[in-house]
C-alpha cells in the first residue's frame, strides 16, 4: 500500500509541476528520509538505512522520487550547487547501477560547466563566448571547470556502461567533451587532468559495447588528426575494435580514411585495417580477415571508376573491365543503408547478428556497361547483379558474369561520384542525422503521440552515402524516383485547349526561356532594389500563376489510376514534404531547387538530395534564399483541395513538435557535426586545404552561432533573416 501511495503521489506531483506549480509539486514528494541520509556522517548509517528500505521493498521508489525532486530543484534553482552535487552523489550510492541517475548527473555537471565558463568570460575582458580559444584559456586557469569536465565524462561513461537508452545524447557529448579538453595546449595546471580524462575514456573503451561506437564512427574518424597523441592512440584503438567486431559493415565507413590524399590519415587508416586483420587472424576468423584484405582493391576500383573521364565527352555509356579480387564480390555487403544501418532497438547488443539485418542480398558481379549521367560532374551509374545471401558460386558458370543470369534476384544500382567543388562527407553526415530523426519520428516516450505519429507515417527517405576518399564516393541509388522539375514538365491538363500554353508544364520548367527568366528577375528586383514586395507578388501572380497555372495535381491523377492508390500517394507526398520542410527549416537546408527534390513515382514519397548547402549557407548566395522551406504552387496543387491546410499542416505540426520535444538529442548529434575539423560547412571543399589559425577561430565561432540558431528554432523562435534586410527599404507600408 505504501508503494502504491508513493507512486500516486509522484504522478500527482508531476501533474502539478506540468501546470507550473513547481513549489507545490516539490512539497508533495519531499522525503525526510533522504534529507536524513544527506546529514549522515558515516557510511554505516547510510548502509543501515538503505538495508532497511531494501527489506521493505521501498528502495527503488525512494530513488525515483529523490531523482525527480533533484531534477525539479535544479530546474527551479532552489538548491545550491554543492547541495545538488551531494544529492546526485548520494543517489549514485543508493542505486549505483541505475543508468538514469548517472545520465542526469552528467547533464547537470555539463550545464554547470557551461554556466561557469560563460560567467568567467563575462568577468574578463574577452566578451566573445563563442571563441573556443577564450573558453580554453578559462578552463586552463580554473580547476573547478576541469573538475566538472572529468565528472561529466565519468558519469556519461557510467550511464553508457549500464544502458544505451540515451546513447544519441550521451556518447556524442562525451566524445565532444573529451576531444575539446585534450585539444587544449598542455600546461602544468591541466596536464594531469588531461591524462585522467584519457584514462577515463580507456575504461569506457573496455566497458561500452562496440556497437555503440559504431553509431558515432564519423565523429571518431574526424578526430584521427587530433593534436594530442594519446587521444589519437585511443581513437585508433576504438576504430580497430569496431572494425574487428563488425568488419563487413565498418569497412565502408573507414574506406575514405584508408584512401585519403593526406599521408598521415592514410597511414593511420592502414594501421587500423592491419590491426583489425591481426585481431581477426588471432581469433581464427580467416574469412573476415581475407575480406578486409581484399577491400583495398575493391575501393581502389570504385575510386578509379569515379575519377575516370571518357575521351568522348558526350558519350552516355562506357564499358569497364570486371573487378577481380582475392575473394568473391558476393562476400562483401552492398553499400546500402539496409545493410549498414543498425537495426532499430539493437544498439548496445553485443553480437553482429543481433545488431544488423540477418539476410541481406549480395552483389554477384558488376555490370561491365556503366551509364554516364548528363550532369556537369558526369557521375556514373553502376549496376550490380543481386543474389541471395549464401548463394553458391557453383550455381553460376563464373563469377565474371557481367549480365543477368539464372539465380539472380534483381539488380542494385549505385552512383559513383567525384565532387570537384562540394564535399560528399557533408551528405553522409546529414544522412546520419536524418536516421536519428527517423528514430525520433517513429517512437516517443509519450504513448499517445506514438499512435498519432505512426498514423501520420512521418519519415524521411534516406539513402547510403559512402565516402571512398575526400573527393569520391558511392551513393545508393534511390529507385523509381524522378525530379520535381521533370514531373511538372511531363504534367498536362486534359481539359485545357490543345494549343494553350496552360495545357502542358514543359515550358514552365524550361530554364532557358528568356521570358520566364526576365520575369523572375523583375519580381526579385521589385523587392530587392525598389522595396515593393506587394508589387513583386502582383507581377508574379500576373506573369506566372495566371499564364502557367500549377499542373502537378494532374500528374498524380494520371500516374495513379486506382482511387485508393491515388489518395495514398497524394497523402504520402504531403506528409513526406511536411517532414522534410520541418527538418530543412531547423538545420537551414538550402539549394532546394526542383532537381534536388525527387518524388518516388511508385508511391508519391518525397526524397531530398544534395546537402552541400546547409546551416543557412543559402543566405549568403548572390540571391539569398530567405524562405524556411520550399512550398511551391505546384506542390500545393498536388496536396489537393485543402492545400497546405490539410495533411501537410498536420504533418508539419507533428514533425516540429517531435523535433522540439527532442531538442537535447538533436543538439547532441549536431554539435559534433559542426565541430568536425575535417569538414568546413561554410566553404567549398577546394577552399579547405590551407587553414590558418585565424580561420580556425572564425570556424569555431561560426559553429557556435549555428548551434545557437538551431537551438532557437527548436525552442520555437523564427530567426531566418534576409542578410540584406538593412539595405532594403520597404515602400509599400509593410514592416520587415
Amino acid at each position: 500500500l505504501d508503494i502504491s501511495l508513493s507512486e500516486v503521489r509522484l504522478q500527482l506531483a508531476k501533474i502539478k509541476h506540468s501546470a507550473g506549480k513547481s513549489t507545490e509539486a516539490l512539497s508533495m514528494i519531499e522525503q525526510e528520509d533522504f534529507e536524513r541520509l544527506l546529514q549522515s556522517r558515516t557510511e554505516d548509517e547510510i548502509k543501515k538505512s538503505l538495508h532497511k528500505m531494501n527489506q521493505e521493498s521501498r528502495l527503488e521508489m525512494f530513488a525515483r522520487v529523490a531523482l525527480q525532486a533533484t531534477e525539479w530543484m535544479v530546474e527551479s534553482g532552489l538548491k545550491s550547487g554543492s547541495e545538488v552535487n551531494a544529492r546526485y552523489k548520494l543517489l549514485n550510492t543508493i542505486v549505483p547501477e541505475w543508468e538514469r541517475a548517472h545520465y542526469k548527473f552528467a547533464k547537470y555537471l555539463d550545464s554547470v560547466l557551461d554556466s561557469r565558463i560563460n560567467a568567467l568570460i563575462s568577468q574578463s575582458s574577452a566578451k566573445n563566448t563563442d571563441d573556443d580559444s577564450v573558453r580554453a584559456s578559462i578552463i586552463v586557469k580554473d580547476s573547478l571547470c576541469q573538475k566538472y569536465i572529468l565528472g561529466a565524462i565519468k558519469q556519461y561513461g557510467e550511464a553508457l556502461r549500464l544502458s544505451q537508452k540515451h546513447i544519441f545524447q550521451a556518447l556524442p557529448r562525451l566524445l565532444t567533451l573529451w576531444f575539446d579538453f585534450t585539444a587544449i595546449e598542455s600546461s602544468d595546471e591541466i596536464l594531469s587532468n588531461q591524462e585522467e580524462a584519457n584514462q577515463l575514456i580507456v575504461n569506457c573503451v573496455k566497458t561500452i559495447p562496440a556497437i555503440s561506437y559504431y553509431s558515432v564512427l564519423p565523429q571518431l574518424i574526424s578526430r584521427i588528426g587530433h593534436v594530442d597523441e594519446d587521444t589519437v592512440t585511443i581513437v585508433c584503438a576504438i576504430l580497430r575494435r569496431v572494425l574487428a567486431k563488425f568488419p563487413a559493415q565498418a569497412m565502408w565507413h573507414l574506406a575514405w580514411l584508408r584512401h585519403s590524399v593526406h599521408k598521415d590519415r592514410q597511414k593511420k587508416g592502414e594501421d587500423i585495417f592491419q590491426g583489425a586483420k591481426k585481431s581477426l587472424h588471432r581469433n581464427k576468423e580467416i574469412k573476415l580477415h581475407d575480406l578486409l584484405d581484399a577491400s583495398k582493391g575493391l575501393f581502389k576500383f570504385l575510386i578509379d571508376l569515379a575519377k575516370y573521364q571518357p575521351k568522348q565527352a558526350d558519350s552516355s555509356t562506357m564499358n569497364v573491365v570486371q573487378w577481380k579480387g582475392s575473394v568473391d564480390l558476393k562476400e562483401f555487403l552492398p553499400p546500402v543503408q539496409a545493410a549498414l544501418a543498425v537495426s532499430r532497438n539493437a544498439v548496445g547488443k553485443a553480437g553482429s547478428s543481433e545488431a544488423f539485418p540477418k539476410c541481406v542480398p549480395r552483389m554477384r558481379a558488376f555490370s561491365t556497361q556503366v551509364q554516364m549521367m548528363s550532369s556537369k560532374a558526369r557521375p556514373k551509374k553502376l549496376t550490380a547483379f543481386a543474389v541471395p545471401e549464401g548463394h553458391s558460386t557453383t550455381e553460376t558458370t563464373s563469377r565474371s558474369h557481367s549480365r543477368a543470369i539464372k539465380g539472380d534476384i534483381g539488380e542494385m544500382h549505385f552512383l559513383l561520384k567525384r565532387e570537384a567543388r562540394g564535399d560528399l562527407r557533408k551528405d553522409a553526415r546529414v544522412q546520419d542525422l536524418n536516421n536519428v530523426i527517423n528514430r525520433l519520428l517513429s517512437s516517443s516516450s509519450n504513448g499517445e503521440n506514438i499512435g498519432k505519429r505512426q498514423h501520420r507515417r512521418l519519415q524521411l527517405r534516406t539513402f547510403s552515402v559512402i565516402c571512398l576518399s575526400e573527393d569520391c564516393g558511392i551513393l545508393e541509388w534511390v529507385p523509381n524516383t524522378d525530379s520535381l522539375r521533370n514531373l511538372v514538365g511531363n504534367s498536362y491538363h486534359p481539359y485545357a485547349s490543345h494549343h494553350s500554353i496552360r495545357r502542358r508544364g514543359k515550358r514552365m520548367t524550361d530554364f532557358a526561356d528568356s521570358k520566364l527568366r526576365v520575369g523572375f528577375m523583375q519580381c526579385q528586383d521589385q523587392y530587392i532594389k525598389h522595396g515593393n514586395l506587394t508589387k513583386a507578388a502582383k507581377i508574379f501572380d500576373e506573369v506566372f500563376l495566371k499564364e502557367y497555372p500549377p499542373l502537378l495535381y494532374w500528374w498524380f491523377l494520371h500516374q495513379y489510376q486506382d482511387p485508393h492508390q491515388w489518395f495514398e500517394a497524394r497523402t504520402k507526398f504531403a506528409l513526406s514534404s511536411a517532414a522534410w520542410s520541418a527538418v530543412g527549416h531547423v538545420i537551414g537546408l538550402g539549394d532546394r531547387h526542383s532537381e534536388n527534390i525527387l518524388v518516388d513515382t511508385s508511391n508519391g514519397d518525397c526524397v531530398h538530395v544534395d546537402f552541400d548547402c546547409i546551416f543557412d549557407k543559402g543566405l549568403y548566395l548572390p540571391r539569398p534564399e530567405v524562405v524556411p522551406f520550399r512550398l511551391t504552387p505546384n506542390m500545393l496543387d498536388a496536396f489537393g483541395p485543402t492545400g497546405a491546410d490539410g495533411a501537410f499542416k498536420g504533418g508539419l505540426n507533428a514533425a516540429m513538435t517531435t523535433l522540439r520535444d527532442n531538442r537535447d538529442i538533436l543538439l547532441s548529434v549536431l554539435e559534433p557535426f559542426l565541430k568536425d575539423p575535417v569538414i568546413d560547412w561554410k566553404r567549398q571543399r577546394t577552399q579547405q586545404r590551407g587553414t590558418k589559425s585565424s580561420e580556425v577561430t572564425r570556424e569555431s565561432i561560426e559553429a557556435k552561432r549555428s548551434i545557437n540558431v538551431i537551438d532557437q528554432r527548436l525552442r520555437g523562435m523564427y530567426n531566418l533573416r534576409n542578410p540584406n534586410y538593412r539595405k532594403i527599404r520597404r515602400i509599400d507600408r509593410h514592416s520587415m
